[in-house]
């Protein structure tokens, strides 16, 4: 019987490294690439399907405390100066006099520009972030080079946007007065149950069978006017760049 002996042979390497310095010209030869991309979504007042969330629980919720869920869900605007004042006639008060200056011994209601109903969804699918280089010519007609932020958008990944907009746009006014002291400040009176009701921003009265009898579609929406909703896909491609601007800069 033969023995066979194999003999196995390992051969060793050693690598040596060694540091050394780089100067400008030998770091300007220096290549790299770094960047991220980012995925960004806004969402306001909605659910999950892109849906005015005033269920049951949902932000918005329009059976919580007769419709106050709604009230929380407005954007409401107070233009200087805007008030009305009361007149009677035939025995009921009607609060629809005009008045631009209301003093303590004077008081009047003010007046909201109010967008009920604010919702929407915006995706950013993509949105590029990288760090590079501008060169541009200087003054002297020479290349100069600045570092700079760009932000870049592909076509083929649109802007999605869903329900963007408000519902109903209306003209609300408080239930209680106000008066502008000598300083030009805006006192306001005191809201019967505050901070739930007597505000005009926080109205949600909604059409009802008797408001809206000829219509389905009114009854249960916020009373108002001018609703606006925006759907579609927004695709734009270019870049954008961000740098620190100086006197080299012909836009500086």
């Amino acid at each position: 019987m033969k023995k066979m002996m194999v003999l196995l042979l390992f051969s060793t390497s050693i690598a040596h490294a060694e540091l050394k310095t780089l100067d400008s010209q030998a770091l300007r030869e220096v290549e790299g690439q770094a960047g991220a991309d980012l995925s960004l979504k806004f969402s306001l007042n909605h659910t999950s399907t892109y849906q005015f969330d005033d269920g049951i629980g949902g932000a918005c919720d329009k059976t919580a405390n007769g419709n106050t869920g709604l009230g929380f869900c407005h954007l409401g605007i107070s233009v200087n100066k805007r008030f009305v004042n009361s007149r009677v006639q035939g025995g009921n008060t009607f609060w629809d006099v005009p008045e631009s200056d209301p003093t303590a011994g004077n008081p009047a209601r003010k007046l909201w520009l109010v967008f009920k109903g604010i919702q929407g969804t915006v995706d950013i699918q993509k949105l590029g972030l990288d760090g590079v280089d501008l060169v541009y010519k200087n003054d002297g007609g020479l290349d100069q080079i600045k570092p700079a932020i760009q932000l870049s958008l592909d076509a083929s990944l649109p802007i999605l946007v869903r329900n963007f907009g408000y519902n109903a746009l209306a003209i609300e006014q408080d239930d209680f007065t106000s008066y502008i002291d000598a300083s030009g400040k805006v006192v306001e009176g005191t809201p019967s149950t505050p901070p739930t009701s007597g505000y005009g921003y926080l109205k949600a009265t909604t059409y009802d069978a008797t408001t809206a009898p000829n219509s389905l579609y009114d009854q249960g929406k916020e009373t108002g006017f001018v609703g606006m909703r925006m759907n579609g896909n927004l695709a734009l491609q270019g870049k954008i760049m961000m740098f620190g601007c100086d006197s080299s800069h012909p836009r500086c």
